[in-house]
């Protein structure tokens, strides 16, 4: 069984999805998305590779890490596509087949990740993975919580996700809450990656608040990789 680094102070509900978890499992490569921990991610799954994935990872697990493609990915051959060594596990929860063989699953969040891709003989990726959990940092992290619940508020044009932050902020824990935001908040995607890596969840929520007050102006990451054409491609 694969020794896990989890927090003792961010104790995740969906840890015991984790306890007899191989260390291995599907990667799911994709250019425009960023999963996070404690967050949910639908997906629409047509591609045969895929179909398959879905089906193996049905019957076992039902683990498939989400990971994020680097910059130069157009420029290689598919199945050799330079990922980033750093994705998200989730959790299969749901999963709606239709006549057609596509089907439509629901993946939560559970750890991120660190990835050694291995060998594969199956139509589709494969990577030995070794959770890791951030840090919460230091600071009033309910006072930065709920700061960043406000400020999301104030920039988002989708009243579903007002609704959903004043409905559950009381309720989401700090980590559930940073990442929900840095999944929503319309940061490019490569900077989205390095929120990420970030293993101090209070630095993330930082970076996050200061990207929203700036206005997406005048806070910068570090020099680094170039964004990517604007899009969401979760359906593969």
């Amino acid at each position: 069984m694969t020794a896990f680094m989890l927090s003792s102070e961010i104790n995740s509900p969906f840890d015991e999805n984790l306890e007899d978890f191989s260390g291995e499992a599907p990667l799911f490569p994709l250019p425009n998305v960023v999963f996070y921990p404690k967050t949910f991610l639908p997906l629409h799954i047509f591609e045969p590779r895929y179909r398959t994935m879905v089906e193996d990872v049905e019957a076992g697990e039902r683990m498939i890490c989400m990971v994020c493609l680097r910059p130069e990915w157009e420029d290689t051959a598919d199945k050799e596509a330079p990922i980033h060594s750093v994705g998200t596990l989730g959790y299969m929860e749901q999963i709606a087949t239709g006549e057609d063989g596509t089907s439509d699953i629901l993946l939560v969040g559970l750890t991120k990740v660190l990835i050694e891709e291995v060998k594969s003989d199956r139509p589709y990726r494969i990577g030995k993975l070794t959770p890791v959990s951030d840090a919460a940092g230091e600071g009033n992290r309910q006072k930065l919580k709920m700061q960043l619940l406000r400020y999301f508020d104030e920039i988002s044009d989708d009243e579903r996700f007002v609704s959903i932050t004043q409905f559950f902020g009381g309720g989401l824990d700090f980590e559930m809450a940073v990442n929900f935001m840095a999944a929503y908040t319309p940061v490019d995607i490569q900077d989205k990656q390095k929120l990420l890596e970030l293993d101090d969840l209070s630095m993330r929520a930082r970076i996050l608040c200061r990207f929203i007050e700036s206005e997406r102006a005048s806070y910068q990451f570090p020099e680094g990789e170039g964004p990517l054409p604007p899009g969401d491609l979760r359906m593969n």
